[in-house]
């Protein structure tokens, strides 16, 4: 809604950069990634519509939670034996299903919804051609019919290369080289990735681990357990007044 009220027109934006916090990264620490650095999220909902029947006789229906159940280990398939892991990495999830009304009937429809995850635009987009081939033709062999609704929540996000090589070398400066380190793609998403397809974008990650604290054993984000130590301000602060300062010096 902000881009498309001209947040990045008036005044044009040259560049933006970002900072998310980090539950398993230490305080003191920012973390950067070129190129693609968080996944493009969709959302999914698979309607399987099967026929009726009493649970004692399936024959006489169509079972749409077995169904259900099939589609779920095909998606995985896509996954596991269908998708270039080395291009980027690919998660299908599915984190509801509904259906039934009773133990002992074998109910009309059963719903499932989850998300995917891409950091490939191409392989987005193959993704989910094999999503609804996978769903449509395992209901069609079962006798039943399944519509898939793919729902695009976030792009890619994606770090201009250049942009972060230019920045890096002030962070360095600022927070200490050691303090300034390489990390891996996220399969989380960011909405900040809209941002991104108007001005050159750099995202950096901002450590909120206790210092020695185990990373390993850190809540993760969107949990009950989820907590970052208030320090990892200051360093976000600096982090910003760095790359401000120096991008400003650099034009």
């Amino acid at each position: 809604m902000m881009i498309a009220e001209g947040v990045m027109d008036n005044p044009k934006v040259d560049a933006i950069f970002g900072l998310h916090i980090a539950s398993e990264l230490p305080v003191g620490k920012i973390q950067y990634k070129s190129g693609a650095v968080m996944a493009a999220a969709d959302w999914l909902t698979i309607k399987v519509k099967g026929k009726g029947s009493h649970g004692s006789q399936p024959w006489l229906g169509v079972d749409p939670i077995a169904i259900s159940a099939q589609i779920i280990q095909g998606l995985q398939n896509i996954v596991s034996r269908q998708s270039d892991l080395v291009t980027g990495p690919v998660v299908i999830t599915i984190g509801k299903i509904q259906g039934g009304v009773r133990e002992n009937i074998i109910s009309e429809e059963c719903t499932m919804a989850g998300t995917i995850r891409t950091l490939d635009a191409k392989m987005q987009e193959q993704v989910h051609a094999q999503i609804k081939k996978v769903a449509t033709k395992i209901a069609e062999a079962n006798g039943a019919t399944a519509e898939v609704i793919i729902d695009t929540k976030t792009l890619v996000t994606y770090n201009e290369p250049a942009l972060l090589e230019k920045i890096l070398p002030a962070l360095q400066k600022t927070l200490g080289t050691e303090n300034v380190v390489p990390g891996l793609w996220e399969t989380g998403a960011e909405d900040f990735s809209y941002f991104g397809t108007k001005a050159p974008a750099v995202f950096l990650f901002v450590g909120g681990l206790a210092k020695g604290a185990d990373p390993a054993t850190a809540p993760p984000h969107h949990t009950a357990d989820f907590r970052v130590e208030d320090e990892s301000m200051k360093t976000g602060i600096q982090a910003f007044c760095a790359i401000i300062a120096d991008y400003l010096k650099l034009k």
